[in-house]
């Protein structure tokens, strides 16, 4: 039942991709089912993510369209497969929304990311007192068990950009200057989370840029966004949007190439890296005088 009920987004990539296979040979539910030996309702479920598939039976489907490459078949394989090994975030499993534990699941995984946050620093780069300052929203008092917790997983997410195995994340972000103004935690929070975000900025898999308020009107609009895509063969991705209580994930090709122009045009009109690292580095020394 829980797996009908959440789906992972993995998985749901996966059938998506499936799916697209199937259409791009023009062959129906009922042609996959035959080569499967079950009902097409099985190959429904597993193209919209509800059920997983066995390697087997993936094999078959890659047999029926066409997909001999062996990397790109070891690539689909990779990405069927559900994790054997015990991951960091399990026993929080209850303390936090499905949805959350799919971004750090799709994070863990994922080879590239290119995000947009127009107001807040990205979560990969955050500071523990700033990521406390964003949980607690402005509230006063000390931090309870619940704003610990989510700080923690917060700071744990960020190994993706240094891990060793598989390779470190690449991420491109694009910040919006509001991030970089708006004083959340206070002077010096602000100005020693600018100072890490520059830190963070020197690794090689990192690229930042800065849309400053001179750039006007933006593609796209003010809803952040992070666009995730899956190591080679695959070459799937999946779109994951934020709103106030949760993230939602697209899958379907026009959704993923539409926001990966979006983040084309922000990247165009953005500040290059070195004029972002420049405009950090002096809106960090006017906090450091205020």
């Amino acid at each position: 039942m829980g797996a009908e009920q959440y789906p992972t987004v993995r998985r749901r990539v996966l059938g998506a991709n499936l799916r697209r296979l199937r259409e791009d040979k023009s062959l129906l539910l009922e042609d996959a089912a035959g080569a499967l030996s079950c009902h097409p309702a099985k190959v429904s479920r597993i193209e919209s993510g509800r059920s997983g598939i066995r390697p087997l039976d993936l094999k078959a489907l890659l047999d029926l369209y066409a997909v001999a490459d062996s990397a790109a078949r070891d690539g689909w394989l990779a990405l069927a497969r559900e994790g054997r090994r015990q991951r960091w975030w399990r026993d929080l499993a209850d303390r936090l929304p499905q949805d959350f534990l799919d971004l750090i699941g799709l994070e863990a995984e994922v080879a590239s990311c290119r995000g947009f946050q127009p107001s807040i620093i990205p979560g990969l780069f955050q500071t523990e007192e700033y990521a406390t300052a964003v949980i607690q929203g402005g509230t006063v008092g000390p931090v309870d068990e619940q704003c610990r917790t989510r700080v923690r997983v917060r700071l744990d997410r960020q190994r993706v950009l240094t891990r060793g195995e598989p390779a470190p994340l690449q991420a491109f972000m694009v910040i919006g200057e509001a991030a970089l103004r708006q004083e959340i935690g206070g002077h010096r929070v602000l100005r020693e989370q600018l100072g890490h975000l520059i830190e963070i900025a020197q690794l090689s898999n990192v690229t930042v840029q800065v849309l400053p308020f001179s750039a006007g009107a933006y593609p796209g609009g003010p809803t952040p966004f992070s666009i995730y895509g899956f190591p080679p063969p695959s070459g799937m991705e999946v779109v994951s949007l934020e709103n106030i209580t949760s993230h939602a994930y697209l899958e379907r090709a026009q959704d993923t190439a539409h926001y990966s122009k979006v983040f084309a045009d922000l990247r165009g009109i953005a500040l290059s890296p070195l004029e972002s690292e420049a405009f950090i580095a002096a809106r960090a020394d006017q906090l450091a005088h205020q």
